[in-house]
């Protein structure tokens, strides 16, 4: 079937348009912030990770019952908002908090991630989840006042 004049001319216009080169970063256009900024982002918080990683890991150990819950409240929400309207097995908030809680322990549930955001929030609370449970009920530590 052979195109009309027409429709062969709107073919050549679209083709033509996808490639000129992007007038503006495509991060710029659809989020706000641009590739360079975004880099920049990335690139401070690697340069402060060792500063996060301490002060999460005194926060774990000032009161680890407490932290414990609060990592899985967070990640449940987030799990919730990621997979509410997606997922058929989370209804409700307290679907994603029974599917976040065994990610942090047996790693066994009936539900499953389905969307990407979600299967990250899992796979953060499967790396950080068995050391939050195994630590919850110790006593919490005294703070080291720096002298």
């Amino acid at each position: 079937m052979a195109l009309t004049q027409e429709q062969q001319q709107a073919l050549d216009e679209l083709v033509h348009q996808m490639r000129k080169p992007a007038a503006s970063d495509m991060l710029q256009t659809w989020l706000g912030f641009s590739r360079e900024e975004l880099r920049g982002k990335v690139l401070g918080f690697l340069a402060q990770k060792d500063k996060y990683h301490n002060n999460f890991i005194d926060w774990m150990e000032r009161n680890p019952l407490d932290a414990s819950l609060e990592v899985l409240g967070v990640a449940s929400w987030a799990f919730y908002l990621a997979e509410k309207d997606v997922n058929p097995k989370i209804e409700t908030f307290m679907d994603a908090f029974y599917y976040i809680s065994t990610c942090a322990s047996v790693g066994y549930a009936d539900i499953f991630a389905v969307t990407q955001s979600g299967r990250a929030i899992a796979a953060l609370v499967m790396i950080i989840g068995p050391a939050l449970t195994t630590g919850s009920l110790n006593r919490p530590k005294a703070s080291q006042s720096k002298e």
